[in-house]
């Protein structure tokens, strides 16, 4: 095998977690030295699977090609199943080091909460969903956890500090969420379905946000406050703020209500159709401190998180599952995820800091 040439995977060691190549024994990822003594061949070798077009034979042949590594597309297939713990632990380290980040003014940080499914090849369903919280100042992943499909969307998932203020779509209003936010010292802007948990006025009175919604007008915003219920504890004050949308993205959004109902085999019901068109969030902001009108501004950028996932999707291919083993699976798209958050973090850093992206020695 030929010495490899110069290039620039040493810009790349620089911007990993310390202690990785600990990590990398600890997490029973590189044990024996049969192929190479370093771990960071074999970092490589998995980053640029994941990236690359091509299966594993093509992989071992290029490296094999650069003078990188010897290694048989089989022993990188072992390797591959047995690096998803390292892979998951490398995307952590370098998610903190984004998390980080001096926060905004007034000690807030807007973060968008979501997630997305992965298929592998033919299959008829979700087989991964990936769960990814995204830093709307700096539109930097700051945490992901990858779950197989049986992964419900729990807002008690992602970590909260001080000062946060998550942005969630219709799955993930829960008052145990709401309740772990409060107590962690962050906000929520979520999102409600017609059919919300129970809330309840601060008279006590039962409160249904379509009853109220249905009768703005086009341009005028309601809010009302409102008490979520919590089966396990007090109930938790909060607002309900809500608009409706103008004309044509009303009829949009009614059109696309009956098509979904439709692929499902049901019948549309009158009331999705009427809520579709309206947009309604709970919020536990208090008033004093943001508008109604302020709070429908925010929300619309949680539209990020969407876009970032379309990116990873459609750039990094991460959509394109290559792999039915589940464990080589979950290193592949670990894999893609380590290299999105470094991309992001040379990004960062040449923006900031360094306009060449990485620190000089």
């Amino acid at each position: 095998m030929r010495k490899p040439q110069s290039d620039e995977w040493g810009v790349i060691r620089k911007l990993l977690p310390a202690g990785w190549k600990k990590a990398a024994r600890a997490t029973g990822a590189f044990q024996r030295a049969r192929y190479t003594c370093d771990p960071g061949p074999l970092l490589r070798l998995l980053l640029f699977h994941a990236v690359n077009d091509g299966g594993l034979r093509e992989t071992v042949s290029l490296a094999r090609a650069a003078g990188i590594s010897t290694m048989s597309h089989v022993s990188l297939f072992k390797r591959l199943k047995a690096s998803g713990d390292w892979m998951q632990w490398l995307g952590a380290g370098l998610c903190r080091g984004l998390r980080d980040e001096p926060i905004l003014p007034e000690r807030v940080r807007l973060r968008a909460v979501d997630s997305t499914t992965v298929q592998g090849p033919a299959s008829k369903g979700t087989d991964w969903r990936l769960h990814y919280s995204l830093d709307l100042a700096s539109l930097n992943c700051d945490w992901f956890e990858l779950t197989d499909a049986h992964g419900g969307e729990l807002l008690e998932r992602t970590p909260m500090s001080p000062g946060d203020v998550l942005l969630a779509d219709r799955n993930y209003l829960r008052p145990t969420a709401v309740r772990m936010a409060m107590e962690s010292g962050a906000q929520v802007i979520i999102r409600l379905r017609w059919t919300h948990p129970a809330m309840t006025t601060v008279q006590g009175k039962p409160f249904k946000v379509l009853n109220r919604a249905r009768r703005l007008r086009v341009g005028t915003v309601g809010a009302w406050r409102v008490l979520l219920v919590d089966p396990e504890g007090d109930p938790i004050p909060g607002r309900v703020v809500a608009v409706k949308l103008p004309a044509p993205l009303a009829e949009k959004a009614k059109r696309k209500a009956t098509r979904e109902a439709k692929k499902k085999g049901r019948t549309p019901n009158p009331q999705s159709i009427v809520a579709a068109q309206i947009i309604m969030l709970f919020t536990t902001l208090p008033e004093e401190e943001i508008s109604h009108s302020n709070i429908l501004d925010l929300y619309r950028y949680r539209w990020q998180v969407e876009l970032a996932f379309k990116r990873l999707k459609q750039l990094l291919q991460l959509g394109r599952l290559p792999h039915q083993n589940p464990d080589a699976a979950r290193c592949w798209i670990l894999s893609k995820l380590v290299v999105a958050l470094l991309l992001e973090t040379m990004f960062r850093n040449a923006r900031s800091f360094f306009p060449w992206g990485y620190e000089l020695e």
